[in-house]
């Protein structure tokens, strides 16, 4: 018997098969490879001639050795073509077998890719059929083992090589979606399903799925829906209701890594597991379950890590290690609070200028210039800011012009020889000339000078050019260079450990490396709000200070405050806390 009639009868079974089971194929053909030329080996309807765009289709893909889509011309055959005809080669180990053409009539949201994929879903069977009729070996379980493997091994992330191996398990075992979930430290979580499905639109099945997981790791071993005869009763109330929303049949094996779960493999389709292939199904996951959970926890942040291997290695302890341990720790705790260390205080600090002179506003008007911005150096007598000048002009102006009218009142009064409108007008001319001292006063004013050399320490008024000014703003503060003082904020829940003379060393924000010594100078006694909390400032001077610093800098400040112990260093403010709060609940105490 030639190898083409021993293949037909797998071919034509399948074939029949295939086209009963789908009422939109309308033809299909089997051209099987036979020395170099494609023979027939099965066709449906059997009892009708092959289609010619069948035959053409066929020679086609044979030609190009890949999978297409065609549209045949319109009458081409009897009774007129169908909408679309998918014609794929088979192939193995590559290998040709022969040709899959499929004259299929799809329904109207149905695409090209949607038709090929679903062709060549079913063509897996096929190839197996033929395979095995022909004695052609198939893929041996290390093949399948080592290619399921080849995802986990890469590089690529546990998400990506999760679903790589859903597919590949769907591809290679003939199931229409594979799923993979992982326990993690919130329960199981639904990590990946085949072919690149997405499973966050669809709540209720990701929840079925994790709950038919579930359900096969709770009791421990691999459950199929339905159940067998030869199989076991098991608790399949989840993977009933999964099955009612997928195929119909539904498969969860248990991964087991270092003798505990670390997850469930679930996989769906329409035709029943057989219990063959649930022992090739288990042990596939036996053998996966490892590298998963490697995989799983190379990702696991250093924390993870460190408190899995602290885990690990307590637990391979035994009861006198462990306790020896506990001893250890608590004599090192012990004498760690019992060691001395030098308390320091920590706080905020800036630099201010030992005496600051304000720049206010004289009089209200409008800011005309700025000449300086903070951080600029200034000499005594040097213009800072001018005032817009037209407002007082003008009134200055009008007393002009009001004392040219009192004085030649008061002339012609005398030349009339009354001595009465001479000292009123007299009078008037002398009103009017102080008010007019004023407005020049007030003119001269409205260019503001340094009063002293120094440096601009606040007041950016080159973006405010224009605005109105009150009487008595202030505009620009100005300090001294080289005159400065040290000042800290000191927490009220520290201020009782700080006295005159205390050293400590600065930490300034643009010299971070260099550590600048002082010596406390001045306690505020009056606390004052900052940032929500109440601070005292406390005010030092240095020994040596550096070439550079000037006022307005900022850093954080270490104030010595002698020897305690390093567990009243650690524990001070809690046990500070405890103490006041009890002492205000119940009043009893110092």
């Amino acid at each position: 018997m030639s190898e083409t009639t021993t293949q037909s009868k797998p071919a034509q079974r399948w074939l029949h098969g295939y086209c009963e089971s789908d009422p939109r194929v309308q033809s299909a053909l089997v051209l099987l490879a036979t020395g170099g030329a494609q023979q027939e080996a099965a066709r449906w309807p059997v009892g009708d001639a092959a289609s010619v765009s069948l035959l053409a289709a066929a020679r086609v893909v044979t030609r190009r050795a890949q999978a297409l889509v065609l549209t045949p011309p319109v009458g081409g055959g009897a009774g007129g073509e169908p909408g679309r005809i998918v014609a794929l080669p088979l192939v193995h180990a590559q290998s040709a077998l022969g040709v899959l053409a499929v004259a299929v009539q799809p329904g109207p949201a149905e695409t090209d890719q949607v038709l090929l994929g679903e062709v060549e879903k079913a063509a897996v069977a096929l190839l197996v059929a033929l395979q095995e009729a022909a004695g052609v070996a198939t893929p041996s379980a290390g093949n399948r083992l080592l290619q399921l493997q080849l995802p986990l091994l890469g590089r690529q992330s546990l998400d990506q090589a999760a679903s790589a191996l859903c597919s590949e398990l769907a591809s290679s075992l003939g199931f229409d979606r594979v799923s993979l979930g992982l326990i993690q430290r919130t329960g199981l979580k639904l990590t990946a399903l085949s072919h690149g499905a997405e499973f966050g639109r669809r709540q209720g099945l990701s929840q079925a799925l994790a709950a038919a997981m579930q359900e096969g790791i709770d009791q421990g071993v691999a459950i199929a829906y339905p159940l067998a005869a030869e199989v076991p009763p098991r608790l399949v109330r989840a993977h009933a209701t999964l099955a009612a929303q997928g195929p119909g049949s539904v498969l969860s094996v248990p991964l087991i890594g270092a003798g505990e779960a670390i997850g469930s493999l679930c996989f769906e389709r329409e035709r029943p597991v057989a219990v063959d292939e649930l022992g090739v199904i288990e042990d596939l996951a036996s053998r996966l379950a490892p590298l998963l959970a490697l995989k799983q926890r190379a990702e696991h942040p250093w924390s993870a890590r460190a408190a899995d291997h602290l885990h690990a290695w307590w637990g391979g302890r035994s009861q006198r290690s462990r306790r020896l341990a506990w001893f250890v720790a608590l004599a090192a705790a012990v004498l760690l609070a019992l060691m001395p260390y030098d308390y320091r205080i920590g706080a905020p600090a800036r630099l201010e200028g030992e005496v600051e002179r304000v720049v206010v506003a004289p009089t209200d008007g409008y800011l005309h210039a700025a000449h300086v911005r903070p951080g600029d150096t200034v000499k005594a007598g040097q213009l800072l800011v001018e005032l817009a000048q037209q407002d007082l002009q003008l009134e200055n102006r009008k007393w002009e012009a009001e004392l040219n009218q009192h004085q030649n009142s008061a002339a012609g009064a005398l030349a009339r020889g009354d001595r009465t409108q001479y000292a009123l007008a007299q009078a008037r001319a002398s009103e009017t000339a102080a008010q007019l001292e004023l407005a020049r006063e007030q003119l001269a004013r409205t260019q503001l000078a340094a009063p002293i050399d120094g440096l601009v320490v606040k007041g950016d008024l080159s973006q405010s050019l224009g605005a109105p000014v009150q009487r008595g703003e202030v505009l620009l503060t100005l300090a001294p260079r080289a005159a400065f003082r040290l000042v800290i904020d000191v927490d009220e829940r520290d201020i009782g450990a700080v006295a005159l003379a205390q050293r400590g060393q600065l930490a300034l924000s643009a010299l971070p490396g260099e550590r600048l010594e002082f010596i406390v100078s001045r306690i505020t006694p009056v606390a004052q709000t900052r940032e929500g909390r109440n601070v005292f400032e406390v005010e030092a001077s240095f020994d040596k200070p550096p070439a550079g610093l000037h006022p307005g800098l900022q850093g954080v400040a270490k104030i010595d405050s002698g020897t305690r112990r390093l567990g009243c260093i650690a524990t001070h403010r809690l046990s500070e806390w405890l103490g006041l709060t009890f002492w205000g609940w119940t009043g009893l105490g110092r």
